[in-house]
């Protein structure tokens, strides 16, 4: 990911929209790995719009699927993808009003949250 797992605080969560991943340092004034978590965001940003989900994959190690990121990549053009950037990181909010890409974008958010749980 490019920052210290325990430097951070990782959390996912489903809207009605979609979901919001949200990556903040734990020292307010620890700049390096906040900028670190702005550019990952940015990262994960522009890759998630062009269908890209291999960072979840190579980040968690799993070789099967990630919930919900088939379809989520089958209909990448349907998910706007914005961030929100805050003085100690940054979220990535994910939006649709495809039902079944919500779906989809649940699955993911529990996986992220389930993944990153204590950090």
């Amino acid at each position: 990911m490019g920052f210290n797992q325990s430097k951070i605080l990782h959390e996912s969560k489903s809207t009605t929209t979609g979901g919001e991943i949200l990556i903040t340092a734990l020292n307010n004034s620890d700049v390096e790995t906040i900028k670190q978590i702005k550019n990952h965001i940015s990262d994960i940003q522009k890759e998630f719009s062009s269908g890209t989900f291999t960072k979840p994959f190579y980040i968690h190690a799993h070789a099967q699927d990630v919930a919900g990121t088939k379809i989520m990549s089958e209909k990448k053009d349907f998910i706007k993808y914005s961030i929100n950037e805050i003085n100690n990181g940054a979220t990535l909010i994910l939006e649709t009003k495809d039902k079944e890409l919500l779906n989809a974008i649940h699955q993911f958010i529990t996986f992220q949250g389930a993944e990153h749980l204590g950090h």
